[in-house]
């Protein structure tokens, strides 16, 4: 969207926050705990190709 279009940013981001929450509040402590296991291995896979892609340095992975 075009600069000046806060109100619609707004919108959108409040509907996303909204769905979020409907979301955690649906899920059980294990479905959680799950869940965050799942993003934790996202990330560390995401920090590995950075990496080996050179956009990221090799101690990266040990800090």
């Amino acid at each position: 969207m075009a600069p000046g279009n806060e109100s619609e940013w707004a919108k959108i981001n409040e509907e996303e926050a909204r769905q979020e929450a409907e979301f955690a509040a649906s899920l059980s402590m294990d479905e959680r705990v799950t869940f965050g296991q799942k993003l934790s291995q996202q990330g560390v896979s995401l920090l590995v190709a950075s990496v080996k892609a050179g956009h990221a340095p090799r101690r990266a992975l040990w800090s």
